[in-house]
């Protein structure tokens, strides 16, 4: 099995920053699996090809958390990665026959699945949740997608009638902050309350002041949940432990994919974009030595947490117990 490799520079960060504050017990409530053969355009999926980050099974997705977090215990919620030109039906057969039974998982749906096809796949695998993505959306621009581009009523009926989470990505340049995100979200988790939403990457608000618009405007309610996964500012989580509520709160990291890059998500005026060490220029001679996008995250988070004066019980909530509720853990 490929291995991965921990510098110096992980160690301190680790050893300074992140174990401190880690419980004994994880939930990653945002992980993927992707075995490149399932996906014809891989070009829509750049960082599949870098033999570190592709073919990601279970096994190698432990590993990663082993490796990550060798202080802790963790589980996680497992999806198939969604790109265009992946075989979601062989993907979903994988996903939920090679999850092992301490972990979760979601379906990936495309919305042309009609309500017999998707009810037939909820029933066979009995997942936990859905995962809708932004490219799958039959629109001209999937960048301006709306929230039943991606996922249909009938689908979220479905969703609503198991009890199921659904994973949303939401489109559009500011996230969550989008007026129509924000009137979609609300009136959908008022008409399905037995539907679990959880707004993936802080609501898609990877910048502060995205963050602090979609706060002053997302519903209060019992099943609208928010993963940390991916999001690296610290200003964007001090606005969301200061105006959200923590029990809501679910720690999600991204891996393998999307986070186990050597860099990090960094705002560039009203946008942002990851950008790895490879991307940048060195100053002088010394080599840029960065971390991982996952390690990155968590800093922040955990900057944000010490900033926000949390106790311990709400760290462990974050971490794990508000994942043992949603997910009816053991």
């Amino acid at each position: 099995m490929r291995s991965i490799y921990l510098s110096d520079t992980d160690h301190l960060i680790y050893d300074r920053e992140i174990k401190p504050y880690l419980p004994l017990q994880i939930f990653d409530a945002h992980t993927h699996l992707i075995l490149n053969d399932h996906y014809s355009d891989l070009d829509s999926v750049p960082l599949a090809t870098d033999p570190m980050l592709g073919n990601v099974d279970m096994g190698y997705l432990q590993h990663w958390w082993q490796k990550l977090f060798p202080d802790s215990r963790v589980h996680g919620l497992v999806m198939g990665f969604p790109a265009r030109g992946c075989n979601i039906p062989e993907i979903n057969r994988y996903v939920a026959e090679h999850v092992t039974p301490e972990n979760r998982f979601s379906l990936l749906v495309h919305p042309l699945m009609s309500a017999g096809e998707l009810e037939l796949m909820i029933v066979g695998y009995k997942p936990v949740g859905l995962k809708p993505y932004m490219v799958f959306a039959a629109v001209d621009d999937v960048q301006q997608a709306c929230i039943c581009d991606m996922i249909p009523e009938h689908q979220i009926a479905l969703a609503n009638k198991y009890k199921l989470a659904i994973t949303l990505h939401v489109s559009k340049g500011r996230g969550m902050a989008d007026p129509q995100n924000l009137a979609d979200i609300r009136r959908l988790a008022e008409k399905y309350p037995d539907c679990n939403f959880i707004l993936a990457h802080c609501g898609r608000c990877f910048i502060p002041p995205n963050m602090e618009a979609a706060l002053k405007h997302l519903p209060a309610l019992p099943n609208l949940w928010v993963d940390t996964s991916a999001v690296c500012d610290i200003g964007v989580f001090a606005m969301l432990l200061d105006g959200f509520d923590r029990s809501r709160i679910l720690f999600g990291t991204d891996l393998v994919t999307a986070s186990g890059i050597r860099g990090t998500y960094v705002r560039f005026g009203m946008q942002w974009q990851w950008v790895t060490s490879a991307q940048l220029t060195p100053v002088g001679n010394k080599p840029i030595e960065a971390t991982f996008a996952a390690y990155e995250n968590l800093c922040a988070l955990l900057y944000a947490v010490k900033f926000c004066k949390l106790k311990k019980c709400e760290l462990d909530n974050i971490f794990f117990n508000n994942a043992t509720e949603l997910f009816q853990l053991q």
